[in-house]
C-alpha cells in the first residue's frame, strides 16, 4: 500500500477512535489520554516539518512527562517521517510495546446468523460489556470515555443470550471510511460464531448508510480475531508497532 493511502487511514482512525487531546508537534500528531489506550497515547510521525529531529523527540517526551505519561511512538512500518526514526528511537532506549496490523475490506459482508441489536450512538449496555471485558479498569474507563467521543451516528452493535450481554462491537462512521473496533465476547460465549455475526451486522449497517471502504485494527499476536476477519475478507494493508521509553 503506497503512503498516501496509509496516511488516509491513518487519519481515518484518529476520526474514528478519537483521543481527548491532540496536538501539534513539528508536523507530528502528538495524541494523550489517561495512557492506557495505545494508539490515543503515542505520537504519530507521519509528516515530518522541523529541522533538528532528536530536539523534536526531547520536546515529545517532555510532553508526555509534563502529563505524568511514558512517551510512546506509533511507527508505521516503512512510514516514520523521517526514515531512520526506529534506529533513532531505539538508541534512546525505546522498546517495542504492541505490534499492530491493520486490514482493510471493500465491499459487503453476507447476513449475520444472530439477532444483533444496533444503536447509532453508546449505550449503557455497551459500555457494561466494555468495561467488564477490560484489561484493567483504568483501560476500561479510557475506552469508555472515547466511546463517548465516537462519531454520531454510528453503528454500535450487542448481542444478548437469554437476557445477558453476550457480545458487541463498533463500526465508526468516520468520514469516507468506517472502521471496526472494540470487538468484544464475554469469555463464556466465545466459539458460538457471535463476534462473526455483529461484525456482519455492524458492516452491514455501515453499507446501508452508504460506506464501502472498512478498516480495523488489531494486534499480531491475536490469532484469533485475525482469522475470523481474513474468513470474512479482511487483507493485511500495513503494520504499526508501538515504542515506548519508560522512566
Amino acid at each position: 500500500m503506497d503512503l498516501s493511502a496509509i496516511h488516509r487511514i491513518e487519519q481515518a482512525t484518529a476520526r474514528g477512535w478519537p483521543a481527548v487531546r491532540e496536538n501539534r508537534l513539528d508536523g507530528w500528531q502528538v495524541f494523550s489520554g489517561l495512557g492506557f489506550v495505545g494508539r490515543t497515547n503515542s505520537c504519530w510521525p507521519l509528516t515530518y516539518a522541523g529541522s533538528d529531529v532528536d530536539a523534536s523527540i526531547e520536546a515529545v517526551e517532555a510532553h508526555y512527562r509534563a502529563l505524568g505519561l511514558a512517551p510512546q511512538f506509533k511507527l508505521v512500518t516503512g512510514g516514520a517521517d523521517p526514515l531512520d526514526l526506529p534506529e533513532r528511537l531505539a538508541r534512546r532506549g525505546y522498546v517495542a510495546v504492541s505490534q499492530v496490523a491493520v486490514m482493510t475490506f471493500e465491499g459487503q459482508l453476507g447476513a449475520p446468523k444472530h439477532e444483533v441489536d444496533i444503536s447509532p450512538h453508546v449505550t449503557q449496555d455497551f459500555i457494561q460489556i466494555v468495561s467488564e471485558t477490560s484489561h484493567s479498569g483504568g483501560d476500561g474507563q479510557e475506552r469508555i470515555d472515547i466511546l463517548g467521543r465516537i462519531p454520531c451516528p454510528s453503528a454500535f452493535g450487542i448481542i444478548r443470550q437469554n437476557g445477558a450481554l453476550a457480545a458487541a462491537g463498533l463500526c465508526t462512521f468516520a468520514g469516507d471510511s468506517a472502521g471496526i473496533a472494540a470487538m468484544r465476547t464475554h469469555a463464556s460465549c466465545r466459539n458460538q460464531g457471535l463476534a462473526r455475526s455483529v461484525l456482519r451486522a455492524i458492516m452491514g449497517r455501515a453499507f446501508q448508510s452508504g460506506y464501502r471502504q472498512f478498516w480495523l485494527q488489531v494486534e499480531t499476536n491475536n490469532a484469533p480475531a485475525r482469522h475470523l476477519y481474513e474468513s470474512e475478507g479482511f487483507v493485511a494493508a500495513y503494520q504499526y508497532q508501538t515504542v515506548r521509553r519508560e522512566p
